[in-house]
């Protein structure tokens, strides 16, 4: 038999080292889960860079609208074709309002994107079913960017040597002149009626340089860059302190979440 005193000694020897244990245990713990918090939110940080200087999305470059009246055909020899000046670096889709005067249409058709000058130059093709064509509305013509396109002119044009008058369909055009940067042509001459064909142009853009394209072509406040810079930070910041007080919630949790002890 252990005497009393001896026994209450050894039990609180026990605790003292359950306790001193528990504690370093905790304190392990919360140095731990603060390395997490810091690479988290340096990781946070690094992708808010990305998806402000690095990643780009697809910006309104050209837009020629509305519509007023159909094209010809597009059938045997016949070539629809419009010029445009990209003002943004980046082109990289073009979308054109199109008919298939409510019909279904079977026959190949190509997309071609031509640069002008110094030389006519082709830069990118794409060959396409009619079937795809959706009436009365803006289809989609998407290719790998064009570094610099800025200020650069270019020539896109429709063929479909196989369509004939029954399977064949049309582009939309504005007949009122709207666009003077660009032209249309009609087997690759001007019309004596000038007009555009109804498109847009789309460049990809990162948020930075976009911003600085905004105060290019704007006055007053939109042409300020260090008011959209601050405009910016200020959202970031917001993003970032959120970001912070749900980690600490987080992880305030899981230090308070009790550590299992066993004596032995």
């Amino acid at each position: 038999m252990i005497p009393t005193r001896k026994f209450n000694i050894i039990t609180t020897m026990v605790r003292v080292s359950a306790n001193s244990s528990s504690t370093m245990s905790l304190t392990k713990k919360k140095k731990s889960l603060l390395v997490i918090k810091v690479i988290l939110i340096a990781l946070f940080v690094l992708l808010q860079i990305y998806f402000i200087f690095i990643r780009t999305y697809p910006t309104l470059d050209v837009e020629v609208y509305p519509n007023t009246n159909p094209s010809p055909s597009l059938v045997g020899k016949m070539k629809l074709g419009q010029t445009f000046v990209a003002t943004r670096n980046g082109l990289s889709r073009i979308e054109v309002m199109m008919g298939t005067y409510d019909r279904v249409n079977t026959r190949e058709v190509e997309f071609s994107l031509w640069e002008l000058r110094p030389q006519k130059k082709l830069l990118r093709k794409v060959t396409f079913n009619a079937s795809a064509v959706k009436n009365n509305l803006f289809n989609t013509f998407s290719f790998s960017p064009i570094r610099y396109s800025k200020s650069r002119e270019f020539y896109f044009q429709f063929t479909s040597p196989s369509s004939t008058p029954e399977d064949s369909i049309c582009v939309w055009l504005n007949m009122q002149n709207i666009y003077p940067k660009g032209k249309f042509f009609y087997n690759e001459q001007r019309p004596n009626q000038q007009a555009d064909i109804v498109f847009r142009a789309y460049a990809q853009r990162p948020i930075m340089g976009e911003l600085g394209t905004i105060v290019q072509n704007n006055e007053g406040l939109m042409g300020k860059l260090w008011l959209l810079v601050v405009v910016l930070v200020v959202f970031e910041v917001i993003q970032i302190a959120l970001f912070i007080i749900l980690l600490n919630w987080f992880f305030s949790y899981l230090v308070k979440k009790p550590v299992a002890q066993r004596v032995e």
